[in-house]
């Protein structure tokens, strides 16, 4: 082992140990920095491991007539001093996630770019145009006003400068505070994409020279061209444009994520922050971009800025599919803004959800976003928004804490205890979702049904009418699943699951159908809804598939099949959801509870056979650790501010039995025969 900070399969070590990352995020440049140590000291007593921060590109690196001065130490405002604030998280035993952008968003004028870096005429930056030629505008200008055109990431004079910025911020900030020298453990790149835009559709961008010119290559065709708008399709060889484009939308995401952060790369792991698909076919063009297994070197994470998961079915179900996307860390989330986004995360029983939410999907860690309100910025940086900034944190602006505060507690302490032996777990997931990226491709043009009559060829889907009715029926079955990449996945992972379900098409590349033939041959079961494939990747005749025996059904028709052999959780309510993780070695089972109706009480649930239940609230979350058949550690959210409802909470396992005294936010471990109990204050 090395004494590197290391993400692998996307958990996060220092040293050996499995390491559930528990981080917060604090805008140090939008508070006075007279208050660092004290906010500091909170985060860390409520249970934080690590502090993420952007690092502004605009509030740290200015220009005056014509001369370019950066400030890191303070010199020119103390809150600029960012040297002594990654000192204070050190002294204060915190980690440190850096952010420098290049675009970071968190509500800054521009999105923290500094002015010099618009596209505008005369600057030498080409634009960064979608398929009709529009520049992308700043999506934080002010009202009624035209806005800066956004860069070109590709384009050699921004790249040039973003280089130079990743530079300074190495030599000024990283370099020197690398663990386990320092306490920087990893550096986030870009933001939610490139502008906060990851979920856009693929013919938004990126059309600029720049990136043409490298699609040309990456193509490797003759004649090849960037399609901007669907034509007729007539014969298949019509397909090929809207493939190898579609196909481009991650390789350009690798290729600016390398790029930028070229200096850090093989320092430290580099981490991503996605966010969540936008709903209806815009699931296949976020898929087309969110191809992480193209991405060595570059490890997910992910964000949540939806409507709340426990009001809304649609955001709950594509908080699911970014959460089991690929295993990682959940690097944003709602802990503070109510007034801005939406008015029930003032209350803490919908933060909890979310949270459990994404960790019960597969999260290897969460982030409260943000930890401490602030009211402390200089107009440069932020003219628009109210302050404080957020609204309704933890900790508020004049340090005091708030209910939050005591909430949060009592989930980080928990996730600080067992996380470590949670992350040994395997979830109870014997399903995968075969996601076929060429699929996606295809899907999100959203080909009219006539030009596929026309080919004699049914409509090719993925995520949209796929993915998204899956997940809806396996979810109401209480069945839990991953999503693997059938194309880039070894044998052996596919091995790791009894079933693979997915949406059929026409065609399929024949490395892939002799791999899931492979598969078959060793006892596992491939499902196609729709049909199998008939064709490969080039659209000759190959039907390794057809030849085997597979299972051909109605999306609807697959709850009914796989209920028969789901694993050993069992669960009778689709209101009460329910996720399993198992470490049979150790007698470990951990299990998250949400409760989706508007009903207090008991959720009741069986796994291997032994009866249990969780009282909770209505819209509520709790999560139990089970140890060799008895309870060993839970947290039972008992209190749903947003409704006014509580219960007193409980939970049983068998014959084991654990209730609180009162009504209240309860964490709770197993000492001997005694409970040590701690409730939110």
């Amino acid at each position: 082992m090395t004494n590197k900070a290391e993400i692998r399969e996307g958990i996060f070590y220092l040293g050996k140990e499995p390491m559930f990352l528990i981080t917060a995020d604090y805008p140090y440049y939008r508070d006075n920095a007279d208050n660092w140590g004290d906010r500091l000291r909170k985060i860390k007593d409520a249970g934080i491991d690590a502090v993420t921060f952007y690092t502004p590109w605009r509030h740290h690196m200015r220009e005056e007539t014509g001369v370019f001065t950066y400030d890191f130490d303070g010199s020119t405002q103390p809150n600029r001093n960012v040297k002594l604030f990654l000192e204070l998280c050190r002294k204060n035993g915190l980690w440190a996630v850096v952010k420098p952008g290049p675009f970071i968003h968190a509500e800054l004028t521009f999105g923290g770019l500094p002015d010099w870096a618009a596209a505008e005429k005369g600057s030498g930056i080409e634009t960064f145009p979608n398929s009709k030629g529009e520049p992308m505008l700043d999506p934080f200008r002010k009202p009624d006003t035209y806005g800066r055109p956004m860069p070109a990431p590709l384009c050699p004079k921004f790249k040039a400068m973003t280089k130079q910025w990743y530079k300074l911020v190495y030599d000024n900030l990283i370099k020197g505070n690398i663990y386990p020298a320092g306490n920087i453990i990893a550096v986030q790149v870009c933001n939610e994409g490139l502008y906060s835009n990851g979920p856009a559709a693929i013919t938004d961008y990126d059309y600029s020279d720049s990136a043409l010119g490298l699609y040309r290559k990456f193509a490797k065709r003759k004649d090849v061209r960037a399609p901007r708008r669907l034509h007729a399709i007539r014969k298949l060889s019509d397909l090929n444009d809207y493939l190898d484009w579609s196909r481009w939308q991650s390789e350009y995401m690798r290729t600016v994520y390398t790029e930028f952060s070229e200096v850090v790369r093989g320092k430290l792991p580099v981490v991503i922050n996605i966010n969540p698909p936008t709903e209806g076919r815009n699931l296949d063009h976020w898929l087309t971009r969110v191809i992480p297994e193209n991405w060595p070197g570059i490890d997910y994470g992910f964000t949540n800025w939806l409507r709340p998961v426990s009001e809304d079915r649609s955001s709950f179900d594509r908080y699911s599919i970014l959460s089991k996307r690929s295993r990682g860390i959940n690097f944003e989330e709602n802990w503070g803004f109510s007034k801005l986004y939406d008015y029930h995360f003032q209350y803490p029983a919908v933060c909890t959800f979310e949270t459990m939410l994404a960790i019960a999907n597969g999260a290897t860690g969460f982030n409260v976003y943000t930890a401490v309100n602030t009211d402390s910025w200089d107009e440069s940086i932020d003219s628009q928004h109210a302050r404080p900034y957020p609204d309704s944190s933890p900790i508020n602006e004049d340090g005091s804490v708030t209910k939050k505060y005591g909430v949060l507690s009592l989930i980080s302490h928990f996730f600080e205890s067992e996380g470590p032996e949670f992350l040994k777990c395997v979830p109870d997931t014997p399903i995968a979702w075969g996601f076929y990226p060429p699929y996606a491709y295809l899907a999100a043009w959203d080909i009219p049904k006539e030009d596929w009559d026309g080919m004699h060829i049914e409509p090719v889907k993925c995520g949209y009418e796929g993915l998204d009715r899956i997940q809806r029926v396996l979810r109401d079955k209480n069945i839990d699943f991953h999503i693997v990449n059938i194309e880039k996945a070894p044998l052996q992972e596919l091995k790791r699951h009894k079933f693979i379900v997915l949406h059929g098409g026409f065609f399929m590349d024949r490395k892939t159908q002799q791999k899931l033939t492979s598969y078959v041959s060793a006892g596992g079961k491939v499902i196609f809804i729709g049909e199998t494939p008939r064709l490969d990747g080039d659209f000759k005749d190959c039907r390794i598939l057809q030849k085997k025996s597979f299972c051909v059904l109605k999306t609807e028709d697959i709850g009914a099949l796989l209920g028969r052999y789901h694993g050993k959780l069992s669960v009778n309510d689709p209101e009460t959801q329910v996720w399993a993780y198992d470490n049979p070695k150790a007698g470990t089972q951990f299990f998250f509870v949400l409760n989706l109706s508007s009903n207090a009480g008991p959720r009741y649930f069986t796994y291997n056979g032994e009866k249990a239940s969780v009282t909770m609230p209505d819209k509520s979350s709790a999560v139990i650790k089970i140890k060799r058949g008895r309870i060993d550690s839970l947290f039972i959210k008992g209190i749903n501010e947003m409704n006014n409802t509580s219960v007193v909470p409980a939970a049983s396992f068998g014959k084991d039995v654990f209730r609180a005294n009162t009504a209240c936010d309860v964490l709770a471990y197993r000492r001997g025969k005694e409970w040590q109990i701690k409730t939110a204050v």
